[in-house]
């Protein structure tokens, strides 16, 4: 069954209505509020009735952690979203505009649509062929709304050079609706994206994108109940298994330590995607260095907190900061994010602290190793 509401997907397909106990272990095991057995039941229970919290609609960063934890296969982030989705309507302010702003394709001029536009010929030509179905393939790159803005350096990568390449502008996995609060509009995002990629021939959809990898392989399905027709896969993943391989050289080398920051989605992609963005780095001569809180226990960069307290922004500055903190514990001066989000968000903390730290993209750094040009570059 497709859901309409986040509520629907709180108990997923096969599960009983009865099969939560509120027994409040995704509240004791949230990397964020970590509370006690009787303070989570009660905050739990809260939440079911649909009474006022105390504590988790003011501190909650909607990071997925707690769908991880839940010993009754439950998604409690769902629930957790209609509330917030509730308390923000009876607060009485809509969407900001900065943030349908973002949603691709809501309206006609939008934040990565006025991107496409902008681009230089050779790139927009690009994007046109990555709208045409590509030929039968194994294995094809699904491209989203971030990697269609630097279109050229996918094309033309060394390293992703057998992926054909797919990805019509018009398509979107929906994070950001759906994390905002907007799940009608996140419902028909999937539903023209989903006819955009079925008739795809493929085995696998590679994602070049952390967030698509969740959503097309994840949220899609387990929450919305919608299945695509082939497996997916993140292009982390996918680099990991040509090299262990032996189909993948390394080209250039790094030397150097650097802290990783774990995506907060990243609980959701699971072990297999933890395994392959650290060996990654290992393999191309980064060694990570592990902040406090790491893989299902990550804390969130902020980006999603700006749903809380009727889309005040604040609140991501407040998160973001935490973030911040944990890398600057490491002693490290260089960070590597897996997620867009982290390294737009986590970059621009740092710059507003005034922090001496260097936020690395994950997979411009590795693809630079396996011979790609350096990040930066078109």
């Amino acid at each position: 069954m497709v859901a309409k509401t986040y509520i629907d997907a709180f108990i997923p397909e096969g599960k009983s209505d009865s099969a939560c106990v509120t027994c409040g272990i995704c509240l004791q095991k949230c990397p964020v509020m970590k509370m006690e057995k009787k303070e989570s039941q009660e905050e739990f229970h809260r939440l079911l009735t649909g009474e006022n919290t105390k504590r988790v609609l003011n501190e909650c960063t909607f990071c997925y952690g707690c769908n991880s934890f839940c010993p009754q296969g439950l998604r409690p982030y769902n629930l957790i979203m209609q509330r917030m989705v509730e308390k923000n309507a009876a607060g009485g302010r809509p969407i900001p505009d900065a943030m349908s702003y973002m949603m691709t394709g809501k309206n006609e001029s939008g934040y990565f649509f006025d991107i496409y536009k902008s681009l230089p010929a050779a790139d927009r030509e690009i994007l046109e062929k990555w709208s045409r179905v590509p030929a039968k393939s194994g294995d094809v790159l699904f491209v989203g709304c971030v990697g269609r803005t630097f279109p050229g350096r996918l094309e033309h990568s060394k390293a992703l050079a057998s992926l054909p390449k797919y990805g019509p502008i018009e398509s979107c996995c929906g994070e950001i609706p759906h994390r905002f609060g907007d799940y009608a509009y996140f419902s028909e995002t999937v539903e023209r994206t989903r006819k955009l990629l079925e008739p795809l021939e493929a085995k696998r959809l590679v994602c070049y994108c952390g967030s698509c990898s969740n959503y097309l392989g994840n949220i899609w399905p387990k929450d919305h109940g919608v299945r695509l027709p082939f497996e997916i896969i993140s292009v982390y993943e996918w680099l990991w298994e040509k090299y262990q391989a032996g189909a993948l050289p390394v080209v250039n080398k790094f030397s150097k330590q650097i802290a990783i920051s774990d995506s907060c989605y990243a609980s959701e992609l699971g072990d297999n995607f933890f395994t392959a963005v650290r060996g990654l780095h290992e393999a191309v001569g980064m060694e990570p260095v592990e902040l406090p809180h790491n893989r299902h226990y990550a804390l969130s960069c902020g980006f999603a907190a700006g749903l809380r307290n009727n889309y005040d922004q604040q609140q991501v500055k407040i998160e973001a900061k935490k973030k911040i903190d944990e890398i600057a514990a490491t002693g490290m001066k260089e960070v590597s994010v897996n997620c867009p989000g982290c390294w737009a968000g986590i970059g621009g903390a740092a710059k507003a602290a005034g922090a001496d730290l260097k936020v690395k993209f994950a997979i411009s750094e590795i693809l630079w190793a396996f011979g790609d040009d350096p990040p930066g570059t078109k």
